[in-house]
């Protein structure tokens, strides 16, 4: 029997959310409501529309964090991410493939470990950071399905 494992990784909730080159955080363009891609190009953030060509710039050290929140954002503009669908009650929502593909893999794991290998790794791993909702057996189907909606919108 082939048991799926997720062994959590250097991953946390600052770098899954820092867009990069290869895998830009995906958000709704503020003028046209079409894909965006936010990255980063040195000391600043850029957000960039290729259906209607809105552009913004901004120092990437300006960065707010409403994760918590009802409608979650990207940390550099507050623009709406692209990758939000409504699960079980909740919203499931991801930054980019990457944050995707973590959220995968841990949630199709039937056995999950953590590394409490330093001081800090209680609190700041992305795993520990997600919501119970999210962790669940019962709900695993539903946030799989999900996903697979999700990743279709890349």
């Amino acid at each position: 029997m082939n048991e799926q494992r997720f062994q959590e990784n250097e991953e946390n909730r600052l770098s899954i959310s820092t867009p990069t080159k290869d895998d830009p955080t995906l958000v709704y363009c503020p003028r046209c409501r079409s894909k965006a891609v936010v990255t980063l190009h040195n000391d600043e953030a850029r957000l960039s529309c290729p259906s209607c060509g809105h552009n913004q710039a901004k120092l990437a050290e300006q960065r707010t964090f409403y994760w918590g929140a009802e409608n979650p954002t990207d940390s550099y503009f507050g623009a709406n991410l692209w990758l939000q669908t409504d699960c079980a009650g909740a919203s499931l929502w991801a930054f980019n493939s990457r944050h995707l593909e973590y959220l995968e893999d841990f949630v199709s794991a039937k056995h999950r470990q953590c590394n409490p290998d330093s001081d800090t790794w209680m609190n700041s791993s992305l795993a520990s950071r997600l919501p119970k909702w999210l962790k669940v057996a019962k709900n695993r189907e539903k946030i799989l399905k999900a996903i697979k909606i999700l990743k279709n919108k890349i």
